[in-house]
């Protein structure tokens, strides 16, 4: 076995900045590849290539790998040949780039055998990804590998939560939720008013919200058919107009129960 130079890989996103937005797909891109006599690796002699996944899950956390064989993460691991029996995201040839390996990340729904996200955005500082690229050349009779150093760290935000108009669900994908809210924010981000449908019921309710973006004076069409308004409290239901009604029941001030209008 000899050694083959492999670069960093390079992560490409838009719009670049320090953050990904979860729900867009991060290019991976690797140079040229050297051989220990300074040669360089070709597409002819390849035996495998591609990158893996690294995370830290917490501050300050313990380095894991993401096993595609088992879908989980697993405690790091950087030997050449635990490496070579796993399997990377695949990274084709591109002729003519400089660039020439390349491949795509994407996070949005992956998950992993348990179920749970398997890219999540991060919060106080974590998770944190970076990427290790892997390679496997055949060259003057020999086999040689190598692995890169670690990409430049790479961490999430949701592209949704910084969107002012947003249509959310209570669980991943709308083929499995029960619960929708259509929402627009203010331009400080914070929620205005929704409106959300519920198959538990069903209901639908529509809200107004107050400045910390928690529901304020709401409208509810309950699940027995009733439509009830609920005001802020202290504050009052105004009809500017006349008020037509088949039937009215009120609770009289300083009353205990409520009377019909007859």
């Amino acid at each position: 076995m000899t050694v083959l130079t492999v670069p960093a890989p390079l992560l490409q996103y838009e719009p670049a900045g320090p953050t990904a937005k979860l729900e867009k797909p991060v290019n991976v891109k690797l140079g040229a590849l050297t051989h220990a006599d300074d040669q360089g690796a070709t597409q002819a002699e390849l035996k495998k290539i591609g990158a893996f996944v690294y995370r830290t899950a917490t501050p300050g956390g313990s380095e894991e790998i993401w096993n595609e064989t088992e879908q989980a993460w697993k405690p790091a691991v950087t030997d050449l040949a635990t490496l070579a029996v796993l399997t990377p995201l695949a990274l084709a040839f591109k002729e003519g780039d400089s660039q020439p390996w390349q491949g795509v990340l994407v996070a949005a729904g992956q998950k992993d055998k348990a179920g749970a996200l398997r890219y999540a955005k991060a919060v106080n500082g974590a998770p944190v990804y970076r990427l290790r690229a892997f390679a496997q050349f055949s060259h003057a009779g020999a086999v040689a590998e190598g692995l890169s150093a670690p990409s430049a760290d790479l961490s999430f935000i949701s592209a949704s939560e910084n969107q002012r108009f947003t249509i959310g669900f209570d669980t991943e994908t709308a083929d499995d939720c029960t619960l929708v809210r259509i929402q627009l924010k203010n331009a400080g981000l914070v929620a205005t008013g929704f409106i959300e449908l519920r198959a538990s019921g069903p209901e639908l309710e529509i809200a107004k919200c107050d400045g910390a973006g928690h529901a304020l004076a709401r409208v509810l069409l309950n699940a027995a058919g009733d439509i009830e308004l609920r005001p802020a409290p202290g504050r009052k239901v105004i009809v500017q107009g006349d008020l037509e009604a088949e039937h009215i029941r009120y609770l009289p001030a300083g009353g205990a129960v409520k009377q019909d209008l007859v």
